[in-house]
């Protein structure tokens, strides 16, 4: 019941952290984003610099609580390689994109719709960016 309870407590926060990260990328403002991810990322205990740094078995042990994956830090962590995409150059971006969509992806089904639509819009735009990684659409080379 306890893991339940921090688990919805979480997820609506991340539903606050993503219409507020969603409100600043639009505005062009990626890296009042990024401070909004990093204060969110606090709360929750997950240190973003690993999320970049680790990948496999090392980034799965760091967005798990009580042994089992959580969907709040999934999304953090989605969102974080996301907004880090956005503010990167060509590659380099295209790489923090492809591993943002595999945590994307990997987010089970959410009971806040609102959520859930926020992350099937996500996944949207990154299946778009890997299709034209450097079209103006794609935030590629123009920005």
């Amino acid at each position: 019941m306890e893991r339940r309870d921090y688990l919805l407590r979480m997820l609506e926060e991340m539903g606050r952290v993503m219409a507020r990260v969603r409100e600043l990328v639009i505005g062009q403002s990626t890296a009042a984003a990024a401070q909004e991810l990093e204060r969110a990322a606090d709360r929750a205990g997950l240190m973003l610099p690993l999320v970049h740094a680790l990948s496999g078995d090392g980034l799965t042990a760091i967005l798990t609580t009580a042994g089992r994956p959580d969907p709040a830090k999934h999304l953090l962590a989605a969102e974080y390689l996301y907004v880090e995409g956005l503010r990167a150059a060509p590659p380099d971006d295209q790489a923090l994109f492809a591993r943002a969509l595999v945590l994307y992806r990997g987010i089970g089904p959410l009971r806040d719709a609102v959520l859930q639509a926020a992350v099937a819009d996500r996944i949207a735009d990154l299946e778009r960016r890997a299709a034209a990684p450097h079209s103006p659409l794609s935030g590629g080379t123009l920005r």
